[in-house]
């Protein structure tokens, strides 16, 4: 039997269920009697931030979003028993990946580029870097400058005809050292 991770990180592209399938799996973690805290990081950084991301990246640009969100994720690294939703492209903070990668469990939640932009939806969904029409070729070109860093991950789920349950099973599996892989 593998042993509990210190943290697990869920990472992918916009439109994978990194959000939605570590909330379901929190849930599910409390309701085993085993709660794990969860945070969506780009939500943490709109509440620290009081604007959301889009704001964020019209008022000050990508920069300082990305200054935002290594702080806050240097700062989550001291939690255990932690889920951590992050953005699509949190993998490109090398250092901070790096650090978790040392001692978290990273789920690469692979989705095509097709499958999230029809998640997303027409004008992507409120995303900065996929605002505007088809956010599908956008998503194309974000996937292939991170998939390199997505697979450093421990775990690769390909989720694409996976619903949120499943995929949140595969987590709680994870926090409860269950997993069979």
């Amino acid at each position: 039997m593998s042993t509990v991770p210190k943290r697990i990180v869920l990472v992918g592209l916009s439109g994978a269920g990194k959000s939605t399938a570590g909330r379901l799996a929190a849930e599910q973690l409390a309701a085993r009697g085993t709660p794990w805290g969860f945070v969506d990081l780009d939500e943490e950084i709109e509440r620290r931030a009081g604007r959301r991301v889009e704001e964020i990246f019209a008022r000050q640009g990508e920069a300082a979003f990305r200054k935002l969100e290594r702080a806050v994720s240097q700062e989550l690294h001291a939690r255990e028993r932690l889920l951590l939703a992050t953005g699509g492209g949190w993998v490109e903070l090398g250092e901070v990946l790096g650090r978790f990668l040392a001692d978290s469990e990273l789920v690469y939640l692979r989705v095509s580029p097709a499958v999230a932009a029809a998640r997303i939806g027409a004008e992507g969904g409120g995303r900065p870097l996929l605002a505007g029409p088809e956010p599908e070729i956008r998503l194309e070109k974000l996937l292939g400058r991170r998939e390199a860093a997505y697979m450093q991950s421990q775990h690769t789920l390909s989720v694409d005809s996976m619903s949120p349950e499943q995929v949140a099973s595969y987590i709680v599996a994870l926090a409860t050292a269950d997993a069979g892989d």
